[in-house]
C-alpha cells in the first residue's frame, strides 16, 4: 500500500532511540524527510549517521521541557525541509517503579515535564504553522497505562492519560484546519526505557498479553506512520492500542 508520504517532512521528538528512532526509520522508507530531535547530542548524532542510509534525515538538539527549544526545532525543520507536515511526539521517560506513597516530588517532576508538558510544548510550537497551511498530522505516543492505570506507576499513567485527553481536545479544535491528531498506546515494548526487564520479569509480564510476548519498536512504528499518512485522513481524536491484546479496548 502506498501511504502517499513521499516528500512529506516530519519532526520526531525522542528520535535518537527506541520508538522514535524506529519511527524515523519506517518513515524514511516511505520517502519522508525526517528531522530527529533529542536532548542527548551524542546519541542524536549517532542516530542521524545510522539512519542516513535510509533517506533524507537531519538532527536537532531538542529539550521538550523547554518551549523555546520546541519552537526552535520546528523552525529548524521548516528551514531545512520547507514545512512540518508531521509531528511525532515520542520523547518520554518511565520513571521509578514504586508505590505512590513511597515517592517524593523529585520522582515525578521530569515525568510531568517530559511526558505531558513536553507534548503540550511541541503541539503548540507546530499548531500555527500547520493551521496556516490547512494541513498536518500530529501523532503522540501515549500508553496502555494512560487508559487503565497500574500500581507502582500511577504518575506515569497520569501523564499518558493526559496525552490521550490532550489528543482528543486538540482533534476537536484543529479539525477545521485539516489537522488530524491521534495517539498510539503501546503495551510494554522493548526500548531503552524497559532495559530493567530481565528474563523472569519479562516472562511474567508476557502472561498478560494474549499474543504471549512483549512489543518491539517495529510493532509500533507502522501504526504511527499510517496515522501520519493520507490513508488515515478520516481518523482523528483516537487513542489506538498497539499492545498485543493487553487492553482489548
Amino acid at each position: 500500500m502506498d501511504l502517499g508520504l513521499r516528500g512529506k517532512s516530519a519532526l520526531i521528538t525522542g528520535g535518537a532511540s527506541g520508538l522514535g528512532k524506529e519511527t524515523a526509520r519506517t518513515m524514511l522508507a516511505e520517502g519522508v524527510r525526517v528531522m530527529i530531535g533529542d536532548v542527548n547530542e551524542a546519541t542524536l548524532d549517532a542516530a542521524r549517521r545510522e539512519l542516513a542510509s535510509g533517506g533524507e534525515v537531519e538532527a536537532v538538539r531538542l529539550d521538550v521541557r523547554r518551549y523555546q527549544s520546541c519552537t526552535e526545532a520546528v523552525e529548524a525543520t521548516v528551514s531545512r525541509f520547507g514545512a512540518v507536515d508531521i509531528l511525532v511526539n515520542s520523547a518520554g521517560i518511565g520513571g521509578r517503579m514504586a508505590f505512590f506513597a513511597e515517592t517524593e516530588s523529585q520522582d515525578w517532576e521530569d515525568l510531568l515535564a517530559i511526558n505531558l508538558l513536553g507534548v503540550i510544548h511541541c503541539c503548540r510550537a507546530v499548531t500555527d504553522h500547520m493551521a496556516a497551511r490547512s494541513s498536518g498530522r500530529i501523532v503522540s505516543i501515549a500508553s496502555e497505562a494512560g487508559k487503565a492505570n497500574e500500581k507502582r506507576m500511577v504518575v506515569y499513567g497520569a501523564t499518558k492519560g493526559g496525552v490521550i485527553s490532550l489528543t482528543r481536545g486538540l482533534a476537536a479544535e484543529l479539525g477545521r484546519y485539516n489537522i488530524c491528531v491521534n495517539a498510539v498506546c503501546p503495551g510494554v515494548t522493548h526500548t531503552p526505557m524497559t532495559e530493567w526487564l530481565n528474563d523472569e520479569t519479562e516472562k511474567q509480564a508476557a502472561r498478560f498479553y494474549p499474543l504471549g510476548r512483549l512489543g518491539e519498536p517495529s510493532d509500533i512504528a507502522p501504526m504511527i506512520t499510517f496515522l501520519a499518512s493520507e490513508r488515515a485522513s478520516w481518523i482523528t481524536g483516537q487513542a489506538i492500542s498497539v499492545s498485543g491484546g493487553f487492553g482489548r479496548s
